[in-house]
């Protein structure tokens, strides 16, 4: 009987080693992908992601996992991304939905635009480049945090709020804000860090503008927004305890 079951085992394998070889043969590396789409390619090294970025547009894609997220929704691929040679490698199928999604959001931000002059000194999109730079703190007071940062002049920036709640549980996306730099590239958001409000968990931050700006990230633990307040209902209560 042990014969007959390692035998089936053993027939199982061989069928499906060919598939998943010439699987690893056709699944294509990300960053390629990403340049060939016109989007911003990003490691996010808290979050062990990467994230594929432009105008009105965020994929994460994470390598090992089936689900990826679009903007604020999650979509799910039949193959997971695969971590090799210092890149992630998906499947064409997975590569043909991100340029999809690539053209439908060019398409999108151009219905959107409205014809307007661009002064001498104002940026155009397609010739940014530089770097971002952001601190982020709690709010006193509030459960939200501050972000302050610097960015290219003029440049539109999305800030992505993620949440860490637990090592059982995936990291998930909080909210993301859309702002944009100042003539001498300062920008400020205050954002709200609904739904997370569990004591000692992990924010993260991560700040993204249009190709050719690198982003930004940064990472605080969520604490009570009176941490110094002393509160005489409080101590009341627990002398009653």
């Amino acid at each position: 009987m042990h014969k007959v079951i390692w035998s089936i085992g053993v027939a199982v394998a061989l069928l499906v080693m060919p598939y998943a070889a010439s699987s690893a043969q056709t699944d294509l590396p990300l960053a390629r992908v990403a340049h060939q789409s016109g989007l911003s390619y990003a490691w996010l090294g808290v979050e062990r992601a990467v994230s594929l970025t432009r105008k009105d547009l965020v994929i994460v894609v994470r390598p090992g996992a089936n689900e990826y997220e679009v903007n604020d929704r999650v979509e799910v691929a039949a193959q997971a991304p695969r971590y090799a040679a210092g890149d992630l490698y998906v499947s064409p199928a997975l590569a043909q939905r991100i340029e999809a999604l690539a053209r439908s959001a060019a398409r999108f931000t151009a219905s959107a635009a409205r014809p307007r002059v661009v002064g001498a000194g104002a940026p155009q999109a397609g010739s940014l480049s530089g770097q971002l730079a952001i601190e982020a703190q709690p709010l006193a007071g509030r459960e939200a945090i501050v972000i302050n940062g610097q960015a290219p002049q003029g440049a539109s920036v999305t800030i992505t709020l993620f949440g860490t709640l637990s090592s059982d549980l995936p990291t998930v996306v909080l909210s993301r804000h859309d702002v944009q730099a100042d003539v001498n590239g300062r920008f400020q958001a205050v954002i709200p860090i609904a739904s997370d409000y569990v004591r000692g968990s992990i924010l993260h931050v991560v700040a993204t503008s249009a190709p050719g700006v690198s982003p930004a990230s940064a990472q605080l633990i969520v604490g009570p927004p009176n941490p110094k307040v002393s509160v005489p209902a409080e101590q009341a209560s627990h002398e009653v305890w």
